[in-house]
């Protein structure tokens, strides 16, 4: 969409009213070049609200800006639809609603828009790159490539095309065609992450990993925060053998305050092969408590209630256990302590665990109802003795 310093210019630009319109004119065009400038958009709105002659396109335009700006978008929508009942041609008011469309998830209603666009302006490679991302985004991939190549022969310099288009190449395994539309942009701006990025994972893809590595090098200089691309990047370090590079791309992760599981497994990998086994060790023991998902201890738990209420209670205790070891919760101890004494009838299996979840949860100051009802429970089980 058009930054708002241009689509003010575009629209006060066409505002002309000719010289006879203009005496009769209700609107103070001065008022509202003003509010504009100042961004206040409420303000120009209700003021053109009851001065906008419904026949005239320029004032709707104006007051469909003016709740565009101010994020009335039903309001956005009625006005610009009711430009196009007098002027279908109107090139904004596509625009707008097709932009709307899109911010709303509704990518089948902006294509019309797109494609109307298009036939208005067929040069134009922004409508072909616009109705293309909407297409991918209505899941209908083989139009929206088409559009892209569109866009893209209209104009080899918008990265956003590049990028995407070289990400669809690679999805089709054809890394010879991403790198003809990455390189020569590279060759014209080396600085353009969001092509950069692609490039490195291409690079990796068709295993020169020199260049991914050049490439992630350059990431690092401008400080580009990327986990996906920095994974490809060490990949491409372990694999060349460049063990300090790889273990410096962690670092600059971990110093960027970015943990990646993946960045971090290949630098253990690279002190292994470097013989630093306690730091492999120690960066493995990092990425084993990074893959334990703090849900998965609810996913556990839940499974296990499951099991329990259709009588599989041995299932249900493996299912606690395997939560307790992953995150040492005295609770999962108590749950289970509760099924052997409530199911299993085995009254030595629940006190040990009794026991344990008393141990446990002096130590993590647990619910002290949980650990009065488990101290008066252990207290009747040792009178049936």
């Amino acid at each position: 969409m058009f930054k708002p310093v241009l689509l003010f210019l575009l629209l006060t630009s066409c505002y002309y009213i000719p010289a006879y319109t203009q005496q009769k004119d209700s609107i103070d065009k001065a008022l509202i070049v003003n509010w504009f400038q100042d961004q206040q958009y409420e303000q120009a709105a209700s003021y053109l609200q009851s001065r906008v002659n419904p026949a005239n396109t320029n004032h709707l335009a104006l007051l469909g800006y003016a709740y565009y700006q101010w994020g009335k978008w039903p309001e956005t929508v009625h006005t610009y639809q009711q430009i196009l009942q007098l002027d279908s041609q109107h090139i904004s008011a596509h625009q707008y609603l097709a932009a709307i469309y899109m911010q709303q998830e509704s990518p089948g209603s902006a294509i019309p828009h797109y494609q109307k666009l298009i036939s208005l302006r067929p040069q134009q490679a922004l409508y072909y790159r616009q109705l293309g991302f909407a297409y991918f985004a209505a899941r209908k991939q083989d139009s929206g490539f088409a559009c892209l190549q569109k866009a893209y022969a209209l104009n080899p310099s918008d990265a956003k095309v590049v990028a995407r288009l070289a990400e669809e190449w690679m999805d089709q395994q054809r890394y010879a065609a991403a790198d003809s539309v990455l390189q020569p942009y590279l060759a014209t701006d080396s600085l353009q992450t969001s092509v950069i990025i692609p490039a490195i994972k291409n690079a990796f893809y068709r295993k020169d990993y020199t260049q991914a590595i050049a490439l992630g090098q350059r990431l690092i200089r401008l400080k580009v925060i990327s986990a996906t691309a920095y994974t490809y990047v060490a990949a491409a370090c372990y694999y060349n053998k460049q063990y300090q590079e790889c273990i410096y791309v962690n670092d600059f992760l971990t110093i960027q305050q970015l943990n990646s599981e993946a960045t971090m497994y290949y630098a253990a990998m690279a002190c292994t092969a470097l013989k630093d086994y306690t730091r492999s060790n120690e960066l493995l023991q990092l990425c084993i408590d990074l893959s334990k998902s703090k849900s998965l201890d609810d996913y556990y738990t839940a499974m296990g209630a499951n099991y329990e209420n259709v009588g599989s209670y041995k299932k249900a205790t493996a299912c606690l256990d395997t939560a307790y070891y992953l995150f040492h919760s005295p609770l999962r101890q108590y749950s289970i302590a509760r099924i052997y004494d409530q199911y299993l009838r085995d009254p030595a299996a629940a006190k040990r665990y009794y026991r344990r979840y008393l141990l446990l949860a002096e130590r993590k100051e647990e619910d002290p109802a949980v650990s009065k009802y488990v101290q008066r429970r252990l207290g009747e089980m040792e009178k049936r003795k």
